[in-house]
């Protein structure tokens, strides 16, 4: 019976981890020049999400700053007013921050969870 609760519990968790929202990092209007945005995070994450409102956007790079530590993820990718992407950070981060390389015209948010 123990090994039974201890399995239900066991999987509750792992549910409740799973689910976990999605946090909006920051709603940003591009312009028609290339710009480099710095955005605070300063929590733990594991899982980006780049979705695009109105216009056009292109996301060039996305970096993951780790304190003085920083790691490029290449986006190089053109976002419809609709679309979004997800980029798994392949662990979880305690990000403090990202730095977003974009061109518009157009507006889109940055998720993460």
């Amino acid at each position: 019976m123990k090994k039974w609760i201890l399995a239900m519990a066991i999987l509750a968790l792992g549910t409740t981890l799973a689910e976990a929202k999605w946090k909006t990092v920051a709603e940003i209007a591009a312009t028609d020049k290339t710009e480099a945005r710095e955005l605070a995070v300063n929590r733990t994450i594991r899982t980006v999400q780049i979705e695009c409102t109105e216009g056009s956007v292109i996301v060039m790079t996305l970096w993951v700053r780790e304190g003085a530590a920083k790691t490029e993820f290449r986006v190089a990718r053109q976002f419809n007013k609709g679309d979004k992407q997800d980029f798994d950070l392949g662990c979880d981060r305690n990000a403090t921050g990202f730095r977003i390389s974009d061109k518009g015209p157009g507006k889109y948010k940055v998720h993460a969870k």
